[in-house]
């Protein structure tokens, strides 16, 4: 048997691979929220100043949430699970990536409120999320918090989505 045309240049072991089949069964049960959170991630760069506001709350500040949201969503493991499932077609992958990377390339000194409505990257990178959206046939720019447990400062859940366990 040649494991190089098999496994490229490193060899796997019986135990590697059913490690593999295992993590894979473990996200596969989670590809919905993995896919969610994509999607959500594509929603709230779609958003303007005043609708970002309206999502703010004690534990969810809009600015924070679009940079950890999207790295999150582009995580290896959470991204190839959503095309592995065929929850999104590969015909999408490359335009999902670059959009990824423009969003790393916007300049650390206009991630304020004060650009995202009339900042020339900004209003591109909401355009190209909408265009983006509208390709994987998505037609609510609605953030579905659905994943999403807000507890007070006690710890006592406020409000618990609908699909957390």
């Amino acid at each position: 048997m040649n494991w190089k045309s098999i496994f490229g240049n490193k060899k796997k072991s019986f135990l590697d691979l059913k490690s593999e089949k295992f993590n894979d069964e473990y996200h596969d049960k989670r590809v919905d929220f993995y896919y969610t959170n994509l999607i959500n991630s594509l929603i709230l760069f779609t958003l303007t100043t005043n609708e970002l506001e309206k999502l703010a709350s004690p534990v969810f500040e809009p600015i924070s949430e679009l940079a950890s949201e999207i790295d999150y969503a582009y995580t290896p493991v959470c991204f190839e699970t959503i095309f592995r499932n065929g929850i999104i077609h590969d015909s999408f992958r490359n335009e999902l990536i670059s959009f990824k990377k423009k969003t790393d390339d916007i300049p650390a000194e206009i991630w304020d409120w004060d650009f995202i409505d009339n900042n020339e990257n900004w209003i591109e990178i909401r355009k190209e999320a909408n265009e983006l959206l509208d390709k994987l046939g998505v037609s609510s720019r609605e953030y579905n918090d659905n994943y999403t447990t807000v507890y007070d400062m006690e710890g006592n859940i406020i409000k618990k989505g609908k699909n957390c366990s």
